[in-house]
């Protein structure tokens, strides 16, 4: 199935089924990669990102087509410089270097060296929730709350489904009168939130790139045993 495919696919089935059943204004939204040119993290209540999670794809001869075409300096001032996890670095034989580790997605290199970049193989989704524009306590980004989950079968939609149904119900029973998803994960806080719609914490949850996880840390450890031995057990399985 192709990348539209899936998000037509998807918004098809979480708009439709949830036509009659928000309490107040929820919008889904999904967005076939993380230029997210629908603007989900920034305004829907629960968006989908397309992503992928194994190294991004390097044609080697392209780079170098790209180089000698615009030069290294172009290079070095229009992709290498604006990573924002500087994950980028050209190297003596216009070839490229990527800390894979570092990379966060931005898509612009991607979007810069459109024959030499490419995603990973390995692809699928984050889900988000609580992105709004401005109500009652201002402008909300998206908070992550699934780092990221495969989008193979028809058993993976029925999960986002299932998630969506417990976040509206969950939405139902403890939103104030005229109050977003974000706003009530503002008042009642996120780790109340992801209890009541049945989601584990996940180190993966964070507010900035290689910085400030979303979880309390004074119980890190006790969380990331936890991660740990769920990981294990799946592995296992």
């Amino acid at each position: 199935m192709r990348k539209y495919e899936r998000v037509l696919k998807l918004g098809n089935n979480l708009t439709n089924y949830y036509k009659h059943k928000r309490p107040y204004k929820f919008k889904f939204k999904v967005s076939g990669c993380p230029n997210d040119c629908m603007n989900a993290i920034e305004r829907a209540d629960m968006a989908i990102i397309g992503t992928w999670r194994d190294d991004m794809k390097v044609d080697q001869e392209e780079v170098k087509a790209f180089v000698a075409k615009n030069g290294s300096k172009y290079v070095v001032d229009n992709v290498i410089s604006r990573c924002p996890t500087q994950a980028l670095s050209l190297n003596d034989d216009n070839t490229l270097a990527v800390d894979n580790r570092n990379c966060v997605r931005c898509m612009h290199c991607i979007n810069v060296m459109t024959k030499a970049l490419s995603p990973g193989d390995d692809k699928g989704v984050t889900i988000l929730m609580g992105g709004k524009r401005t109500l009652k306590i201002g402008d909300l980004m998206g908070t992550v709350v699934v780092p990221f989950m495969k989008l193979d079968t028809e058993e993976d939609y029925e999960r986002i489904t299932e998630i969506a149904e417990e976040t509206i119900d969950f939405f139902a029973e403890n939103a104030l009168e005229h109050e977003r998803t974000g706003e009530m994960i503002e008042r009642i806080g996120l780790v109340n939130f992801l209890e009541g719609i049945g989601l584990e914490v996940d180190p993966n949850m964070i507010s900035e790139p290689r910085q400030s996880s979303y979880v309390r840390i004074d119980t890190w450890d006790e969380e990331a045993d936890k991660w740990v031995e769920r990981k294990a057990e799946e592995k296992a399985a």
